[in-house]
């Protein structure tokens, strides 16, 4: 995030539609299977990192005003963390949001309404 807008993301890391990589026992992904990526930061930047049950529940430019709203209070990434997945988590229980997650299933011809139940996991850096 930079001054208020997502300035990169990484594309979804999935098999098929809702069967993102797993590492664990019984999943045959590793992790040179993972996309990597170099992007400059500066600055002032804010990093967002999270598993599908945040972004599946929030969109983002509703993370970039979360991240930028705390920063600019003066406030710490972990609270800035912790309002994401508070987000994330409500939005995830409501059944008549329209959420990223519903609207990627209509891409891929499924019909999906209100948020998805995930887990949800986010970290976030300011860079200084």
């Amino acid at each position: 995030v930079r001054q208020g807008r997502v300035l990169f993301r990484t594309p979804p890391q999935q098999h098929n539609f809702n069967f993102p990589f797993q590492l664990g026992v019984e999943s045959s992904d590793t992790p040179s299977d993972a996309q990597c990526f170099m992007i400059p930061v500066r600055s002032g930047d804010i990093i967002v990192a999270g598993t599908d049950g945040l972004f599946d529940n929030v969109y983002d430019h509703e993370v970039a005003s979360v991240a930028a709203r705390a920063r600019s209070l003066g406030h710490e990434p972990a609270i800035a963390a912790e309002r994401m997945a508070n987000l994330a988590q409500l939005q995830s229980r409501n059944e008549t949001f329209t959420s990223p997650f519903a609207q990627a299933a209509k891409q891929w011809g499924f019909a999906y309404k209100g948020g998805k139940p995930d887990d949800i996991t986010v970290v976030v850096s300011y860079i200084d």
